[in-house]
């Protein structure tokens, strides 16, 4: 369950308080269905109308619209607020093939994960490939689009995808429950990283640091949360560096089971589109170290509310964390003014009021 899902399930539910009929309608390959059926049992818990539909595979976006059109004219829903390509691109054929009255409302995650990780790089250079120009057609057709961050609002605009940059809503999380047994950890001080195993979360980055964080902390442990395409390599990087002893790979997990034993979270991303943990992190009150990259400079501030260091500068990382390992009082510092920003803006009643305010802006009275 990545952001998109995870701030759904924040988002309908308040909607829902404020009286805005909400339906989730997922749509699933036949290999995903027992994921996506967990996903849409947490929703219906939560009081949301959903429904699953299966399509023959991921690339059966005419037979998905046609199903789509189905579940809306007998629904009689007029708007749809569709997130992610896949979603934007089939209720576009929706209301190009069968429901030509449609609102088409949409929120933008994020983009092709290449072009992201080369913008991380420093390579702003558009790829004009044809992710680029289906996803230029698609923002073309839909009525209103929204942004999870002024990250993705600035790409959208280099991109030249509008004229104009894209409102944006930050996300917005409760308190996030612990979902499974706390496992005693091993090892100190303990770091936590939490991120799918892809070059754009700079996982290797943290790697690199750790052989000059255990001269200093010889009982270091670094808790590696997620998991992914370059595990294996990671793994061996580790290896080579003679540090894979002072790592766990814990797989794909909640990040509260560990947060409470560990002293820093370290989330060297190269580029996030919103990067939720970073925010999960306030509520959670762990103090965070990231690098001073989009998004994670538009949500943290540097010295106030966690640390920001230079991208890709291995060396600042590792003073940076020997610096807070060293200081319970800075950490404890750092923690509760994060905290203390999760509650007073990064929760899901602003993102509820917000996201409403929105609608009202870009519907027309006859249309909410």
């Amino acid at each position: 369950m990545a952001g998109a899902e995870k701030h759904l399930l924040d988002l309908l539910p308040e909607l829902k308080k404020h009286d805005i009929d909400c339906q989730l309608l997922c749509i699933s390959s036949p290999k995903a269905t027992t994921s996506i059926k967990e996903y849409c049992d947490q929703m219906s818990k939560k009081g949301i109308k959903t429904t699953l539909l299966i399509a023959k595979s991921k690339l059966s976006f005419l037979s998905a619209a046609k199903q789509i059109s189905v579940y809306l004219k007998s629904n009689q829903i007029h708007i749809v607020h569709s997130h992610l390509f896949n979603a934007d691109l089939i209720t576009v054929l929706v209301k190009k093939i069968y429901i030509q009255t449609l609102t088409i409302l949409s929120t933008k995650h994020g983009y092709e994960e290449k072009y992201l990780l080369q913008t991380g790089l420093g390579n702003r250079k558009i790829r004009y490939n044809a992710y680029y120009f289906i996803s230029r057609w698609i923002i073309k057709q839909i009525d209103h689009n929204l942004a999870v961050s002024r990250a993705i609002s600035d790409l959208y605009y280099h991109l030249k995808f509008d004229k104009r940059r894209i409102k944006y809503v930050h996300h917005g999380i409760a308190i996030p429950s612990i979902n499974g047994k706390v496992k005693p950890l091993k090892g100190n001080p303990k770091i936590l990283m939490v991120g799918r195993f892809m070059q754009i979360k700079g996982h290797i980055y943290l790697i690199q640091a750790l052989p000059e964080l255990i001269k200093k902390f010889p009982e270091l442990k670094l808790i590696l949360a997620g998991d992914g395409p370059i595990k294996d390599n990671l793994m061996a990087i580790a290896n080579s560096l003679n540090v894979l002893d002072h790592i766990e790979f814990a797989g794909f997990t909640s990040p509260q089971l560990y947060t409470s034993q560990c002293q820093l979270m370290v989330l060297p991303s190269l580029f996030e589109s919103f990067g939720l943990v970073y925010i999960e992190s306030f509520a959670l009150k762990i103090p965070v170290v990231a690098f001073d990259t989009q998004a994670a400079n538009e949500i943290i501030e540097h010295n106030k509310t966690g640390i920001l260091v230079e991208k890709e500068d291995v060396q600042a990382l590792v003073e940076k964390i020997i610096y807070l390992l060293e200081s319970p009082e800075e950490r404890k510092r750092l923690a509760e003014n994060a905290y203390q920003r999760f509650k007073t803006y990064y929760n899901v009643e602003r993102m509820g009021r917000e996201t409403i305010e929105w609608y009202r802006s870009v519907l027309k009275p006859d249309e909410e």
